[in-house]
């Protein structure tokens, strides 16, 4: 009961294969649609089926332990080259499976009807079908049913498909960047080695701490790449967690972050503020190996967040000062991240410590666990 194209049937094979998703573990997706086709047809039997060029196998079943079935036992196959809905009213009868061993087993399937998968609407992969142990003719109107959650059964293996290659994608892109960031980072390191005077050494120092500062973040969003959206409270401490590590021992940070859900943008630039005001703030808030803390703090008023990054040192001008000043760098670095999120920054500086806020629009607040 083979395909009379062995063309259609290895173009079928071949779309199956950039599924990924053959002989994969249950997924609730699935296994919900099945249970619901089952249950507006009144049938003991539903299945998402994949044909390939020698088996069908169900992705998801519904009413049956069985998984796997020979080409012989195939009803699917059938229709992968008809309309969209095949319909066997009495498999008995029918010459196409009348010799089928599922219609002459002990448990006989005497009927079949089922909606075609097709990829992009064109290739023809499996069916959303049901089966039943007694002849029997689907309405109309369930047959469009069926064809409906066909559909949504197709996009739900396309969307996946889709995130599989972006994460492919995602993987090369972070391959090449930390190969180029870990490079760039020890020509510097050499540069610095061969400087000859103490000011240059401490330009490329300070280049060298910002490049594993970006390093830093490129590591912790890619682990998030696949998403538009980003939990930051849950974010951000794994970047202030890092940065702890590079602090002296006079120097703790603590932070308070109200759950909050933002664009993936967002959280870069933010997370880049929150590196860099840390940095300035351990370098110049506390001089003499001074004891202090610096504080991360997220806050949402309406629909505008609040990020605060203060200190309790000695007033420093490290993220008040002017761009042309010496630590005019880290100035530009926070001003050009605020910008691109279309924020606020307010700075101030003083005997009590150093703060800096941005206040950014149109965060998602989310329900506290």
């Amino acid at each position: 009961m083979k395909d009379v194209s062995d063309h259609s049937a290895e173009r079928r094979a071949d779309a199956i294969r950039t599924l990924g998703i053959m002989d994969s573990e249950d997924e609730a997706d699935f296994d919900e649609i099945t249970a619901f086709a089952a249950e507006i047809c009144g049938a003991p039997i539903s299945l998402v089926t994949l044909v390939s060029t020698d088996r069908q196998w169900a992705k998801s079943a519904f009413g049956t332990e069985q998984r796997d079935y020979s080409m012989d036992e195939s009803i699917c196959s059938h229709g992968l080259t008809g309309p969209d809905f095949l319909e066997i009213e009495d498999t008995a009868t029918d010459p196409r499976t009348c010799d089928n061993p599922l219609v002459t087993g002990p448990e006989a399937i005497r009927y079949y009807g089922g909606a075609i998968l097709k990829l992009n609407d064109v290739t023809p992969i499996g069916a959303l079908c049901i089966l039943d142990h007694k002849p029997r003719r689907l309405s109309d109107e369930t047959k469009r049913l069926l064809m409906i959650l066909a559909r949504q059964v197709t996009r739900r293996m396309e969307l996946r498909r889709a995130l599989a290659v972006q994460e492919t994608l995602a993987s090369e892109v972070d391959h090449r960047v930390k190969n180029s960031l870990q490079m760039v980072t020890a020509l510097v390191r050499i540069q610095r080695a061969q400087a000859q005077s103490d000011e240059t050494r401490d330009a490329l120092a300070v280049t060298i701490d910002r490049l594993s500062a970006i390093a830093l973040l490129h590591a912790e969003l890619h682990k998030v790449s696949a998403r538009n959206e980003i939990a930051l409270h849950q974010f951000l401490p794994d970047i202030i967690r890092h940065l702890d590590t590079t602090l002296p021992d006079n120097v703790v940070i603590s932070h308070s972050l109200v759950p909050m859900l933002v664009r993936s943008e967002v959280a870069t630039s933010l997370a880049l503020l929150v590196s860099e005001a840390i940095t300035n703030a351990a370098k110049h808030a506390f001089p003499q190996a001074r004891a202090g803390r610096i504080t991360v703090a997220l806050e949402l008023s309406g629909a505008v967040g609040r990020l605060t990054v203060a200190d309790d040192g000695v007033g420093s001008d490290s993220l008040t000062a002017e761009p042309e000043s010496g630590s005019g760098l880290g100035r530009q670095i926070i001003d050009a991240s605020v910008a691109r999120i279309d924020g606020e920054i307010h700075r101030k500086s003083g005997p009590g410590g150093t703060a800096i806020e941005v206040r950014f629009p149109a965060p998602r607040l989310l329900p506290h666990a």
